[in-house]
């Protein structure tokens, strides 16, 4: 899992995201959105935008709300097996997750970190 994770919102533009994941070194950011009542905040994930999403032949004026191609979050809590993220990961055919605790972010879970896990178990 990678953690902390980068969050942007939908009316941030592509420049913004573009200029966030070169800098961060990552290829996909939750979006998320806040509602405000009167006792608490909270949060909550719009969807996620990747690299792909913002290939070249994305206007860097564009809005990641108009852009974002994927507004189905895939999320794990925290306490899940690695096995479990894989699992989802598979069945749903996603790259990213998302790890979660009581309403809060924790951290992401991509397939290169999968890849890793398994470079370093098996090479030593």
């Amino acid at each position: 899992m990678s953690t902390p994770v980068t969050t942007a919102i939908g009316e941030n533009s592509i420049q913004e995201i573009r200029a966030l994941m070169k800098e961060k070194g990552i290829h996909a950011i939750p979006i998320i959105s806040y509602s405000n009542d009167t006792l608490k905040v909270e949060m909550t994930i719009q969807g996620i935008i990747t690299a792909t999403d913002i290939s070249k032949d994305v206007n860097d004026d564009a809005n990641v709300g108009d852009v974002m191609k994927s507004s189905v979050v895939h999320v794990v809590h925290v306490d899940s097996s690695a096995q479990a993220a894989a699992k989802m990961m598979l069945r749903h055919e996603v790259h990213h997750i998302v790890v979660m605790d009581e309403g809060e972010i924790k951290g992401m879970i991509s397939s290169l970190d999968f890849v890793k896990l398994v470079a370093e178990h098996s090479l030593g």
